[in-house]
């Protein structure tokens, strides 16, 4: 950094300067006790190194000066090296005129030599006083100030009266009230600054170096003061005695600040209940007092000082227990406030966000939306909801989940800027409030979000891959914030619909499906009320004769007004709006009741089979298997003659469907892997769940004919199947040569267009009715 290597700069000459001072020093101690013993050598040797100590903190001074960050550190440390030089200049006429004015052992000091030390006096005086200061005081802090800085005047003061100005007419003639003056000025530069630091508080002078800079001209106005007391000693003057220590303190002060990071904030500064300043200067002004009553003549003035003092002392120690109980009072007060807003901001923070993730409340952020509304600025609403959690729960439980929970959190956090907002709503669903940035280019954040949970959660020994569903809409002025979330809400279940781990953005075109959808709802509940559904059903045949073994269920729906709709139109808008539940419970019991009817016009002599598919929804709800077992009771269908047909997709990773197969197939029904290597094909799943047949999806035979490779799939999905001694069914056969192909893959059963259609339920029963019974021996589970 620029500034450390300027004050690296400046520090190089330091232990040089640093030693000349030293040394100074305590050659100016040594010569005080030489003097004051009766030794008399020439005075010359005691201003030695007097004015080379003065130069040298000058000179370092100015050059910490030139390393300085802040205009106003650079002014006060030219000010204050300008002031230490005048000293330094005062210092060699005083030498001069120690050396040229001597007579009969009285040494004058000329104007100009004290002139000299005043300017420098001054200098010092200007510079503290402009320094900027970080607080503002109060008009009764000022007042307080005022009060206190003028007790301490009144005491230097009266003590400078007392033992230099007392001494005026005694040594006067020697030049000795000027140099009194001098002194009483300098003791008034260290009451300055005192006064200053107080005031300063944090400035951008090191406060380190401030003190240093107290002590040495405290030290200098001490020292000046035993001018008086150098009187008889025509060797020694105080000037020579007083300026190398005040010298080393500049230039430890320097050293301070030219060592301190200018840009580092400083601590803040320690609040006092109230200062000592006064009652020290009372202490001293009693003290003077007791010293000058051992000279009273009269015993009764003397009791009267002493009884004054004491009187004195006891009402300084009232008034300091009172302020010190005073000061532990508020001390607990503002301990309690303390307390109260740490309360206060730990309610605040629980109303307005998630207790389990951290991460902002419902209400919180839809206070930021409102206000990004307001500041009509680009922004964007994210929805994410976890696609699987509730698999996640059932299966592993709802420890684990909240840990999941916490961990896509942190992930979400770690996706966004500071100035992002991350939700969790409720469950598994979390917004993102992307202000500044409109939805095309929040779709980065997207992917990043993507490529942050691409990587397994490790729970507890389990590893869990997480997906997300997302929709994204853009915050448009005029809009409220229901509406933005509902447009992103749109967004997440065209992206569900898309495919798990998709998103999407919001499209009008998405409101029209939405009030289709909604549309469509209304009506599915009508259509179920007024009878409209029915079934039909498709066979399910022998190969290589084409003997019918079972029949598949499907649904139809014949609107009134619209004619047929085709199941893959409304099973979506059912599924999306819950109804799946009661329309497949609907077709469950239809299918039943019409195998039953097959099976009263037929008898038990023929084998075959009725399939109902099942949504995953279904499997979820409780209670799913008392609900076949009901079906199977009230129509009178034998348990052996129903299938239910679930997709790999529904059962995977779902604790609860697996449980329900289990009781399904307890009762004696078989259980179907519809559309198999389709969706999460796993051959744990083939040992979890009790499947009795394999129905190979459409897609694996549409080429087999002149594909090897579909050929080879194909060949590998009935060899599996033949492994674990499961049946298994072709679906979607459309021509002759596809069924040839398949029979001597090994398939035996097969169901398509090239078989038959779906066909009404009697034409069903009148083929079932055609074949004799000894053709139909086998069925879709053997």
């Amino acid at each position: 950094m620029q500034w450390f290597a300027r004050a690296s700069a400046s520090l190089r000459p330091m232990p040089a300067a640093l030693l000349v001072a030293a040394v100074a020093t305590v050659f100016s101690a040594a010569w005080l006790v030489i003097m004051s013993i009766g030794l008399r050598p020439p005075s010359m040797i005691g201003w030695t190194l007097t004015a080379p100590t003065a130069v040298l903190a000058a000179a370092y001074c100015w050059r910490v000066a030139g390393a300085a960050a802040h205009a106003a550190a650079r002014r006060f440390w030219q000010l204050a090296a300008t002031a230490v030089a005048l000293i330094g200049v005062a210092a060699v006429l005083n030498f001069r005129d120690d050396l040229l004015h001597t007579a009969d052992g009285v040494t004058p000091v000329t104007t100009t030599t004290v002139l000299v030390y005043m300017s420098g006096v001054v200098v010092m005086m200007w510079a503290l006083l402009r320094l900027p200061g970080r607080t503002q005081l109060s008009l009764t802090e000022r007042r307080r100030f005022l009060i206190d800085a003028t007790i301490v005047v009144l005491t230097v003061g009266t003590l400078a009266w007392r033992y230099s100005f007392s001494q005026v007419q005694d040594w006067k003639d020697i030049g000795g009230s000027i140099s009194v003056l001098a002194v009483i000025l300098l003791a008034f530069v260290a009451v300055f600054t005192f006064i200053k630091l107080a005031l300063v508080g944090v400035s951008v002078v090191d406060r380190g170096a401030l003190h240093l800079l107290s002590g040495a001209v405290a030290a200098g106005a001490g020292l000046g003061a035993l001018a008086p007391f150098m009187a008889s000693h025509a060797q020694i003057d105080s000037a020579a005695i007083c300026i190398p220590p005040v010298a080393l303190g500049f230039i430890l002060a320097a050293r301070r600040q030219a060592c301190s990071d200018p840009h580092a904030v400083p601590p803040p500064r320690r609040r006092r209940p109230f200062s000592y300043l006064p009652y020290v200067a009372v202490a001293g002004i009693d003290g003077m007092l007791l010293w000058a009553a051992r000279g009273f003549d009269d015993a009764n003035d003397t009791l009267l000082a002493v009884a004054a003092v004491a009187l004195t002392a006891l009402v300084v120690y009232r008034q300091i227990t009172a302020l010190t109980d005073n000061g532990r009072l508020l001390h607990r007060v503002d301990a309690t406030v303390r307390q109260l807003q740490q309360a206060q901001e730990q309610l605040s923070h629980q109303a307005s966000h998630d207790a389990l993730t951290g991460l902002a409340n419902r209400r919180l952020f839809e206070r930021r939306m409102q206000e990004a509304l307001d500041a009509d600025r680009p922004a964007s609403v994210v929805l994410i909801d976890l696609d699987d959690f509730k698999t996640v729960n059932d299966r592993l439980g709802h420890v684990i989940g909240d840990e999941l929970l916490v961990t896509v959190a942190e992930r979400l956090r770690g996706c966004v800027r500071p100035d992002d907002t991350v939700a969790r709503l409720g469950g598994d669903e979390f917004a993102m409030l992307l202000p500044g940035m409109p939805a095309a280019a929040g779709l980065g954040v997207l992917d990043r979000l993507n490529a942050a949970l691409s990587t397994p959660v490790r729970i507890a020994g389990h590893d869990l891959l997480v997906r997300c569903s997302t929709g994204i809409a853009d915050v448009v002025p005029g809009l409220d914030t229901t509406e933005v979330l509902r447009r992103a809400d749109l967004a997440m279940y065209a992206a569900k619909d898309a495919g798990k781990g998709q998103y999407a953005t919001y499209d009008p075109e998405l409101d029209e499906r939405a009030n289709y959808d909604a549309q469509l709802g209304a009506e599915l509940r009508l259509a179920m009320d007024r009878g409209d559904f029915r079934l039909v059903f498709q066979p399910v045949v022998r190969l290589p004769d084409g003997v019918t073994v079972g029949a598949e269920a499907l649904i139809r729906w014949h609107h009134p007004q619209r004619g047929v709709i085709p199941p893959d139109e409304f099973i979506p808008a059912a599924e999306r709006t819950g109804l799946i539940v009661p329309l497949g419970a609907w077709v469950l019991d239809e299918a039943c009741r019409t195998a039953a009817g097959w099976l009263h016009e037929q008898g038990a002599t023929r084998s075959w089979m009725v399939s109902v598919n099942i949504s995953a929804r279904q499997l979820r709800e409780s209670g799913f298997a008392r609900r076949v077992a009901a079906a199977l009771h009230t129509s009178g269908l034998p348990a052996a003659r129903l299938m239910i047909e679930v997709t790999e997709t529904a059962v995977f990773d779902s604790r609860a469907a697996t449980e329900s197969l289990n009781e399904i197939a307890a009762l004696g029904v078989a259980i179907a892997l519809d559309d198999f290597g389709t969706g999460h094909s796993s051959l744990g799943l083939l040992r979890n769940i009790p499947v009795s047949v394999l129905k190979v999806d459409k897609s694996f035979i549409d080429h087999i004919t002149h594909s090897t490779a579909e050929a080879t799939i194909a060949t590998a999905m009935v060899s599996l199947a033949n492994g674990l001694d499961l049946g298994v069914v072709a679906e979607g056969v459309e021509s002759a040569a596809q069924a040839r192909q398949l029979h001597l893959m090994g398939y035996r059963l097969s169901q398509g267009y090239h078989f038959a259609r779906p066909m009404p339920a009697a034409e069903v029963g009148e083929l079932l009715a055609a074949q004799s019974p000894e053709s139909a021996d086998s069925n879709l589970a053997a």
